[in-house]
């Protein structure tokens, strides 16, 4: 075997790469997509908590996981930039950034509603039958 696909299956490994590509960093957003993203931004924070305090003294991972958070959320993953303003790195032990602009943005799609007991918002009211005039 060359280790080399065939025509169909090099295909269907660029059409998978398109379709995460897509869900992840595409304009349109589903339930499951907000999903995969928001373990992603819980995982970048649980990093950044434990090796970014551990290992290093200066904010080195904030600029590019500021850009990963700007390219799947959008300009709201610019506020990824306060932790910048934070050279002792103590910001990050109690606000976990990346998961709050995750959450932020779920709460905003209303990708939350329903969860933890809570009800989506209330339809408007029925209009009241007309009566007949007097």
């Amino acid at each position: 075997m060359s280790g080399r696909l065939g025509l169909g299956e090099g295909l269907a490994c660029r059409a998978e790469r398109r379709y995460l590509a897509q869900m992840l960093f595409g304009r349109g957003m589903t339930a499951r997509g907000w999903a995969i993203r928001l373990a992603i931004c819980v995982v970048a924070d649980l990093l950044d908590f434990t090796l970014g305090r551990a290992l290093f003294a200066l904010p080195w991972e904030e600029g590019p996981s500021t850009v990963l958070l700007t390219l799947m959320w959008g300009p709201v993953g610019l506020f990824n930039l306060a932790e910048i303003l934070d050279f002792t790195e103590q910001f990050d032990a109690f606000v976990p950034m990346a998961t709050l602009i995750g959450l932020f943005v779920g709460y905003q799609k209303g990708f939350l509603q329903g969860l933890w007991g809570a009800k989506p918002p209330a339809q408007d009211p029925p209009a009241p039958p007309k009566l007949p005039p007097a």
